[in-house]
């Protein structure tokens, strides 16, 4: 029976591996490394894990097959709303509706409030997806940046 995985391996897109039912974590590096990944200093953490998976540690696809391959451990993290700044080290794995949820709070912003704040890359106008991974974000350093913006309103 195949033990079927999804990683998203820092920027890059979600790849899914076919893994046999008993694979580790450090099978499933070869498996990456074999189809062209680069995979020299990966860690894997598992969608939301705080710390890293050790390469003997299995890997169950399970009901939520869900991982993040980085090469940082933590994502130092400023989100920036108003005139305030909040920093925070959180994992690569951890996805933008973990973050949006710690900024909202660290900014007091009520339920109603929340729901029309939306995360968005320093500099840009790039709104990610709440399911993507923090670390796809985190390119060539260990640190991103967001503001807390107001989501544009159609008025038709």
């Amino acid at each position: 029976m195949k033990n079927v995985v999804f990683v998203s391996v820092e920027s890059a897109d979600t790849a899914r591996f076919d893994l046999p039912e008993k694979a580790l974590v450090g099978h499933l590096i070869e498996i990456m490394k074999s189809s062209g990944i680069d995979t020299a200093d990966l860690l894997i953490f598992r969608e939301d894990g705080e710390e890293p998976l050790e390469k003997s540690r299995a890997v169950d696809g399970g009901k939520h097959p869900i991982f993040h391959a980085h090469r940082c451990r933590k994502v130092e993290v400023s989100v920036h709303y108003a005139a305030d700044t909040f920093d925070h080290k959180f994992a690569p794995s951890v996805t933008i509706a973990t973050v949006k949820a710690w900024a909202v709070k660290k900014a007091k912003l009520g339920p109603a409030e929340a729901e029309e704040h939306v995360l968005q890359v320093s500099g840009t106008r790039e709104q990610p997806p709440l399911n993507a991974h923090l670390g796809k974000f985190a390119t060539n350093k260990c640190a991103v940046e967001f503001d807390l913006v107001r989501k544009k309103l159609v008025q038709g």
